[in-house]
């Protein structure tokens, strides 16, 4: 089964980098990438329960920033890990635990970033 991932990143080089990386770690590989969370929340709200892996950048243009759409994400329930990144300030500790996040700083090391990322899917933990 192939890992179902939304990617909200404004940066368009950093999300080609994304999905060539992910695209050569696993070619099955279902991503969904947005500019902005407006454009994303839909998509989220029809197939929330499905994604393994949201990577939210946390400045975003739009509406929403990527706090704001974890937030969002958890608030439907939605199972999947939540990974923000930024290049500018980490979320606090209290953030990250109440979002049961992860945080990763800019730049990525993305052949260490990949390998960790694609182990992020929902079925994962009963299969070990």
């Amino acid at each position: 089964m192939s890992i179902h991932v939304v990617h909200i990143e404004d940066d368009s080089m950093l999300r080609d980098i994304l999905r060539i990386s992910f695209q050569v770690a696993d070619p099955e590989i279902q991503l969904k990438q947005y500019t902005n969370g407006d454009d994303a929340i839909p998509y989220i709200e029809q197939n929330g329960q499905t994604i393994d892996l949201f990577i939210l950048d946390i400045r975003l243009p739009g509406s929403l920033n990527g706090l704001q759409i974890a937030q969002k994400i958890r608030a439907m329930n939605c199972p999947g890990h939540l990974v923000l990144t930024s290049a500018y300030s980490s979320p606090s500790r209290e953030w990250l635990s109440s979002l049961s996040g992860e945080y990763f700083p800019k730049p990525w090391h993305i052949l260490d970033l990949t390998r960790k990322l694609l182990q992020y899917r929902l079925d994962s933990a009963a299969q070990v």
